[in-house]
């Protein structure tokens, strides 16, 4: 390929020009792209843009731009642009709070960006290693309540993450969270399935994510496991074991032996443990079920059925009897002597018998009115 060899320029200095944006500043960079702190040169809004910037296959010329590494990766490389779009294009289509918001995807400098909406905050890393005690349950649940939302979300669309760890959840000053860098997106669960070399973190993906040839299938259950590593990092403050180091001995401590039992519950340990299976057929399938497994869903009480009101006859005693044939002089309506349901009977029976007089009227002068019409054509026609 007849291009200059890339220089170990990276990031992109402030200043520099990105469509209708200003870089402003450099937020991070890693194995897959870089972020920029931008400006809106229309709105004057602060906003992230991210760079499609894979290191291990390509890299940036003295003019900007981005280049392969070298001929044999430029297919891949090509490949992995085209993925970056068609991701970035996807995520634009959701509007989810704890989903991160894609505002607009481009090309430029033979590589690929996205204008994402910008989000003060520290990862949820950060704030674990600064943290002098163990998480509570409930404050693990806070965290990730909003995310377990955002995967859910990602799942309706037939999306899957399989990049969720702590690095790429971010914590707001209120202590609302957002789910950052969907480099690792795929659209996977409609079959189909496209191999594009992933960063993965140790501890976080799940054995399927490291084999190539497609004979472990990923899907909803890839991301539960990187839910539960993540999980088990805030408990323990370190990663679980890399799913490569478990295949021939399993030596990872469960949860439950190494996190106090009046801090987590005992449904809450076994769930991020079966969640944490190696193999995808022993782990939750989705995410509301590793949600009622925490204990995270509140359950509906069963509503009881609702009773049949029955009334039981009871003799009437002699007295009251006596009442009924003889009532009382100063009783004005039957009603005075009559036993309380007795009495609301007998008035429902004269309201009928008052409806059913009405109606009869009404049949009558009906009926007349009729006749008379029938007499006044009869005669009519007579003459």
């Amino acid at each position: 390929m007849s291009q200059s060899a890339p220089t170990t320029i990276d990031a992109l200095p402030t200043g520099t020009a990105l469509s209708h944006y200003a870089i402003t500043g450099l937020i991070g960079q890693g194995g897959f792209g870089v972020v920029y702190l931008a400006r809106d040169t229309r709105t004057n809004r602060t906003l992230a843009i991210k760079e499609f910037l894979p290191t291990a296959i390509a890299g940036r010329i003295a003019d900007g731009r981005v280049v392969p590494l070298s001929t044999e990766m430029a297919n891949a490389y090509s490949y992995g642009l085209k993925g970056f779009l068609r991701e970035a294009n996807l995520l634009a289509e959701f509007a989810h709070p704890a989903l991160v918001a894609v505002h607009q995807a481009w090309e430029q400098n033979d590589t690929a960006y996205m204008a994402m909406q910008y989000y003060p905050g520290k990862t949820l890393r950060e704030v674990r290693v600064r943290m002098t005690a163990r998480p509570t349950e409930a404050q693990i649940q806070q965290w990730m309540s909003p995310v377990f939302d955002a995967v859910a979300e990602l799942h309706a669309h037939r999306v899957i993450h399989r990049d969720i760890s702590p690095d790429n959840i971010l914590v707001m000053a209120a202590g609302e969270t957002v789910l950052l860098d969907l480099g690792a997106a795929r659209q996977v669960l409609g079959g189909m399935t496209q191999a594009l070399t992933t960063i993965l973190k140790p501890g976080f993906a799940p054995i399927e994510q490291y084999v190539e040839d497609g004979s472990m299938e990923q899907g909803r259950w890839t991301d539960v496991y990187g839910l539960a590593a993540v999980i088990y990092f805030l408990v323990t403050g370190k990663p679980p074991t890399p799913a490569t180091s478990r295949i021939v001995r399993d030596s990872m401590p469960p949860l439950a032996t190494l996190a106090p039992q009046n801090m987590y519950s005992a449904a809450f340990s076994a769930a991020v443990a079966k969640a944490l299976s190696l193999r995808a057929i022993d782990r939750f399938k989705s995410m509301a079920e590793f949600r009622t497994a925490l204990g995270w869903v509140p359950q509906r009480k069963p509503q009881a059925a609702p009773t049949e009101r029955t009334s039981q006859a009871v003799a009437l005693s002699a007295d009251e009897v006596g009442a009924l044939l003889t009532p009382s002089s100063g009783a004005s309506d039957l009603s005075d002597v009559l036993p309380a349901s007795m009495a609301e009977r007998r008035g429902t029976e004269q309201e009928y018998k008052n409806a059913a007089s009405k109606s009869t009227g009404v049949k009558i002068v009906a009926a007349i009115g009729v006749a008379l019409i029938v007499i006044a054509v009869f005669i009519l026609f007579r003459r």
